[in-house]
């Protein structure tokens, strides 16, 4: 029984701690698996095998669940410009500015994808809850793009890979390349709208 004090968002905290700690013991004990379920699976091992599955795969807007035949935007990385990740307002402004997108208060997100020939562009985006997601499945090593964002929700394509980003962990595995790319400018030409990019798995353009 829950603490009754406890609001709607912490419940369901403990709830996935719990799940969690419930799959943890499971791997420890080797008894998990995210294939299909041995024949021999008792109905409490294929409870905690489906539950390791969905916990495996953090879901987020934009992770394309809903809809799985949507386009896929293929990324080398990602980072969040936000007033609160630079020095100081004014640096966030300039940056801005040179990115040539307004400076909102909930920041950009920055996707570092490619063209339609390959070049390397950065996207500039709204999708800010998405790359939240994103990010966190990649700290946890789990490959996964996003769903093409629609034409609205991108500001701007710059030419280059603006950074430092982190790196998806498709892209690490497909290179070897772990380091984060820092440009030494930003490009002072930008292109308003959205940009074509590898709508597969990311692989294309690595």
């Amino acid at each position: 029984m829950p603490d009754i004090d406890s609001t709607e968002a912490e419940y369901l905290r403990e709830i996935e701690r719990l799940a969690i700690e419930v799959v943890d013991r499971a791997v420890d004990e080797g008894r998990l698996t995210f294939d299909l379920d041995p024949d021999d699976a008792t109905p409490l091992q294929r409870a905690v095998n489906a539950l390791g599955r969905q916990l495996r795969h953090y879901h987020f807007e934009g992770d394309g669940c809903v809809d799985p035949d949507a386009p896929r935007v293929g990324l080398a990385g990602a980072l969040l410009v936000r007033p609160t990740t630079v020095l100081s307002e004014q640096e966030y402004v300039h940056i801005c500015e040179r990115l040539g997108v307004e400076a909102r208060l909930q920041g950009w997100a920055l996707w570092h994808t490619w063209d339609q020939k390959g070049r390397r562009i950065t996207m500039v985006t709204t999708r800010i809850s998405t790359t939240e997601g994103m990010l966190l499945a990649w700290s946890k090593g789990r490959h996964m793009v996003p769903v093409k964002p629609p034409r609205a929700a991108v500001a701007a394509t710059v030419r280059g890979w603006i950074g430092p980003a982190v790196r998806s962990p498709g892209y690490v595995a497909e290179t070897g390349v772990t380091e984060a790319a820092v440009a030494a400018s930003v490009p002072p030409c930008s292109t308003g709208g959205s940009t074509t990019a590898p709508s597969s798995s990311g692989e294309e353009g690595t």
